[in-house]
């Protein structure tokens, strides 16, 4: 083919649609914030400013995650004890069925 190697069509292929894949996604893709062009500082400024509005719950988040950790804490205790209770009563059953009966 016009002295072309297959190899080469086949690359020059791949390259093509890779292209083509990179343009579709960049048009379906979600919309940049910015619109694209180079942002101004203004623009940067707003940008820092939403997300710090978004993170500015982070406090009510840490409180949670505190409470979280308290209530596993707490929890753990509680299976601890449960546990301990299940043993105590085990030993008793073992000893009442290994004791010789009372006549």
């Amino acid at each position: 083919m016009f002295g072309i190697p297959d190899w080469a069509v086949g690359v020059g292929f791949i390259i093509m649609a890779v292209s083509i894949g990179k343009a579709i996604a960049g048009r379906l893709g979600p919309p940049d914030r910015l619109g694209g062009r180079r942002a101004s500082r203004r623009d940067l400024a707003q940008a820092v400013e939403d997300l710090q509005k978004r993170v500015g719950g982070s406090e009510d988040v840490q409180t949670r995650l505190d409470a979280l950790e308290d209530v596993q804490r707490r929890l753990a205790d509680v299976e601890e004890r449960l546990d301990f209770a299940e043993r105590m009563l085990a030993k008793q059953r073992d000893a009442e069925r290994i004791a010789p009966p009372k006549s």
